[in-house]
């Protein structure tokens, strides 16, 4: 089986670096204030303009990227899945248009993330970058073309473009618990998502 896994809020803590850094930042800066605690986007989190949210990617945007652990047993439960005989595919929307920030232990976002992945050892069959945005780079056509056959994910907007074309995985986030997709099935941790898949592959 192939399965395909996002990086951010999937294999680390994006929402915690959110809301503990912007927090901080709002605090240190006086420039804004915690407003939507559920939501994905910064901006709408503390009513930030984009110049602000430039401003704080720039000087925080490497703990999301590189700093950030890995969540606890991602990197265990993928070995195990690996051993298995299944391909672990990562499929992100991370690439090299995005915002530079301070810190860069590599020249580029792409070569930032390998690193991230080995230093947490995470293993890998292949890994796919800027799948999230409109066709033909959204992850749902992505995981149809390349035959991945479960994707796990959080975002409702890349989640949306997955219907009918492979088996879901949500990982649970605040702001995709609203999110509803027939067939669907919510994950809460990565041995959740070990169970799971088991479940799917027996049946």
């Amino acid at each position: 089986m192939r399965i395909g896994v996002d990086i951010d809020g999937v294999l680390n803590y994006r929402e915690l670096f959110a809301l503990e850094e912007g927090t901080k930042f709002c605090a240190e800066t006086g420039k804004g204030w915690l407003m939507k605690p559920t939501s994905h986007s910064m901006r709408d989190m503390y009513g930030w303009n984009e110049e602000i949210r430039d401003e704080f990617w720039r000087e925080h945007g490497i703990k999301q990227m590189y700093e950030c652990p890995a969540r606890r047993y991602a990197a265990e439960v993928l070995s195990k899945l690996r051993e298995m005989g299944h391909e672990v595919w990562i499929v992100t929307g991370r690439n090299n248009g995005d915002l530079p920030a301070n810190g860069m232990p590599r020249k580029t976002w792409e070569e930032v993330t390998k690193l991230w992945l080995e230093e947490n050892n995470i293993y890998y069959d292949e890994i796919a970058f800027n799948k999230g945005g409109e066709l033909p780079n959204d992850k749902g056509t992505f995981c149809a073309e390349n035959n991945i056959e479960i994707m796990i994910d959080d975002l409702p907007e890349y989640l949306e473009t997955m219907a009918g074309k492979t088996q879901v995985m949500i990982f649970d986030q605040p702001y995709n618990r609203d999110f509803e997709m027939p067939g669907a099935v919510r994950v809460y941790s990565w041995y959740d998502i070990y169970m799971k898949i088991l479940r799917i592959i027996n049946n």
